[in-house]
């Protein structure tokens, strides 16, 4: 079995184009730390909206997710500029990686808004000194790619789940930023065993949980439209008496300044009497997870299929359907 990084394997042009990338990557980052954060922002922004008007099932997708989600919380009229926008800050994120790499140290960390609240940090503070393990859970929201380097640099260190990305130079260049502050990036493939020592040990685990698990989920909802839920995340909690915190980060502006949102924080002694203590967790976190993304829904990945491929096909599909004509009335 070949086990190369996918960039360093495959025919020559595709060699030649993941190069290609990594350079123009290397060059771009140079480019937008000396421009700073207003003018990268601006200059990425406009490819992106680009590319989302031009590629279609980028725009279905999130068109269509969108509207399932948001339907009479928000204006129809407002569907649109919000897909498109969700779009653009995940080019963004990329842009935040690259200002981060430069900008981002722990004399300037709560410059830029990632101070964590104090009474929030307060409590996991004392929890961690009791040994007991913490959780928190986060979405594909705002620029969730600056969590281990916030959490780092106010003290907690965690183990952070991630997705390793194809291309393995630029997989290396972002997990050298992301684990800066101390966090310790867990590989998907290796998250389960690893988790389990970490908690056992009374440590703190950061895990992007806004996933829909096709198999084995528990049935839930998640902005109102049915889902299933990764059980682990509600038996991890249960199992090693875990406090859980839900929290996110969102962009104020395009000057490279967050705002670190907890949501909710809570513990075994709110589901202690609960009859199904990981139902109770699931449903829990999910709703914090809502508060999160409605509070500016501009910022959630709708292109990502929350709801499952079979949920967000049906959605295009339907859209795609002519409607039948309307007889005129006698």
């Amino acid at each position: 079995m070949n086990t190369s990084p996918p960039s360093r394997r495959g025919p020559p042009f595709i060699r030649l184009i993941v190069a290609a990338t990594n350079v123009y990557r290397r060059l771009l980052a140079a480019v937008l730390g000396i421009l700073g954060p207003r003018i990268a922002y601006a200059l990425m922004a406009t490819p992106a909206r680009l590319l989302y008007r031009v590629f279609d099932p980028i725009r279905e997708a999130s068109e269509a997710q969108c509207r399932a989600a948001l339907a009479g919380k928000v204006p129809e009229s407002d569907i649109r500029r919000i897909a498109e926008q969700g779009f653009v800050h995940r080019i963004w994120n990329l842009t935040d990686l690259m200002l981060a790499d430069r900008l981002l140290h722990p004399a300037t960390f709560e410059r830029y808004g990632g101070r964590i609240r104090d009474d929030y940090l307060a409590l996991v503070r004392i929890a961690r000194r009791q040994g007991r393990p913490v959780i928190l859970l986060t979405a594909y929201y705002g620029s969730f790619d600056l969590l281990p380097i916030f959490l780092g640099y106010n003290g907690l260190p965690a183990g952070v789940v991630y997705r390793p990305h194809e291309n393995a130079a630029y997989d290396a260049y972002r997990l050298r930023i992301r684990s800066r502050g101390g966090c310790e990036m867990i590989p998907v493939d290796n998250a389960a065993d690893r988790l389990v020592r970490i908690l056992a040990d009374g440590g703190t685990v950061a895990i992007v949980a806004d996933h829909h698990a096709d198999k084995g989920g528990e049935p839930a909802t998640f902005l109102g439209l049915p889902t299933r839920a990764i059980r682990s995340v509600g038996l991890l909690a249960w199992r090693y008496d875990a406090f859980v915190v839900v929290a996110g980060i969102r962009r104020l502006d395009k000057a490279f300044r967050f705002n670190l949102v907890v949501e909710d924080l809570f513990g075994p002694d709110d589901w202690k009497n609960e009859p199904d203590a990981v139902v109770y967790i699931l449903n829990r976190y999910l709703r914090g997870l809502e508060r999160l993304i409605l509070a500016d829904p501009s910022q959630y990945l709708w292109a990502y299929p929350r709801w499952g491929v079979d949920f967000l096909q049906q959605r295009v599909d339907r859209r795609e359907q002519p409607v039948p004509p309307q007889r005129p009335s006698p």
